[in-house]
């Protein structure tokens, strides 16, 4: 037998941001890396350190070493952690993972993985959609950073069937796996959403995200439906004074909040309806939380959204996918004319979520990935 069959792994997961920093991805390695360590695997998180933070701490029995950052704009993920090529060449790890197409961290991990001869698979969150002054740096990355760790890496496992197809153009088609993103257990609320009056948007405060289009769509709503409140939850990336003027603009008030990850199932529980209107995502996190969560949760038709979709509210999935602004009053206005009719729907959508999608699992899919990265060496 293969000892990394019989042994456990020290596996480096290579991340531009960890928790507490939010966002899908950050979350994603956070939630990986504690159901690794779980199987008895050691694993050493080396990412960007943030204000308030450890520069070396264990959480969750994961090890996280935190660097000195050199932040760019533009990209939330565009970080340059001070050091990470010696702190992950002074590792003897038997695996190193990086994450997000847009960092610098894969880069890095690759190239460390190269010398010291060791396996280095890379996870692919989401294919960004650029415009603008961003594409001069989304070609720079494409051409001369991607090429080198996505020729170094074994496999790229990807978190989106329905984006793999663009990843395609640029690694071997050999090398993609497919590992889909995980809920925690306590996303779980009560059917009780019909006394609830929120409107929530959960993620970052981006150009991407469409955040625009929920304003609109809420404004035209509430004016068949004035107890209805917007809140909006995540990290401002520079659109925030945009948002409240667009708001202003159209007489609606937006609640803004930045909330710790532990405090978020609370969040979805004091919502009557998830909305993402992003312009593109891989296999969003806050899909699942909601579906989990019992919350009705509607998106644009974007990355793994329509097979997800499918896949929990079956033939209703039209009910909750909108690709503009119009379509979105239509299905919020649809959804709180007639909330009982949607309650067996949801609560079908929130078993499945929970039965499919356990970290459990994606940490065994992906240990069962590593090991064949490793048996082939």
């Amino acid at each position: 037998m293969n000892r990394y069959e019989s042994e456990n792994m020290k596996i480096i997961q290579a991340v531009h941001a960890f928790p507490p920093s939010q966002g899908g991805i950050e979350h994603h390695v956070y939630h990986l890396s504690k159901q690794l360590a779980k199987l008895g695997n050691e694993v050493v998180v080396v990412t960007s350190k943030d204000k308030d933070t450890k520069a070396e701490e264990e959480i969750d029995g994961i090890k996280v070493k935190r660097l000195p950052t050199i932040r760019f704009p533009l990209f939330s993920a565009a970080r340059l952690p001070i050091g990470s090529c010696i702190t992950m060449l002074k590792e003897d790890a038997d695996i190193y993972a990086a994450h997000g197409y847009g960092s610098i961290m894969p880069l890095f991990a690759s190239i460390v993985a190269f010398a010291k001869r060791k396996p280095f698979v890379f996870t692919l969150h989401g294919y960004p959609e650029v415009r603008g002054v961003k594409k001069v740096f989304y070609y720079f990355y494409r051409f001369f950073i991607a090429p080198i760790f996505l020729t170094i890496a074994s496999k790229v496992i990807v978190v989106s069937k329905t984006t793999a197809w663009k990843i395609e153009r640029e690694a071997k088609k050999e090398k993609i796996v497919y590992v889909p993103n995980g809920i925690e257990e306590d996303f779980d609320c009560a059917l009780d959403y019909e006394n609830k009056n929120n409107i929530t948007y959960i993620g970052r405060l981006d150009e991407d995200k469409g955040i625009d289009v929920l304003i609109r769509a809420f404004a035209e709503i509430k004016k068949t439906n004035p107890e209805l409140a917007l809140r909006v939850v995540g990290k401002d990336e520079g659109m925030r004074n945009k948002l409240e003027t667009l708001a202003h603009s159209l007489g609606v008030d937006i609640t803004f909040s930045e909330v710790p990850y532990e405090k978020m199932p609370k969040i979805y529980c004091e919502s009557k309806a998830i909305v993402l209107p992003s312009r593109y995502e891989g296999f969003s996190l806050v899909w699942l939380e909601a579906i989990a969560s019992g919350r009705a949760m509607f998106s644009t038709p974007v990355g793994e959204a329509p097979n997800l979709f499918e896949q929990v509210y079956e033939q209703n999935k039209e009910l909750f996918l909108f690709k503009n602004e119009k379509e979105l009053v239509e299905r919020l206005s649809a959804f709180l004319a007639n909330q009982e009719k949607y309650k067996k729907i949801i609560e079908r959508a929130k078993y499945i979520a929970k039965e499919e999608y356990s970290w459990e699992n994606v940490a065994l899919q992906t240990v069962n990935v590593y090991n064949m990265v490793l048996r082939k060496r």
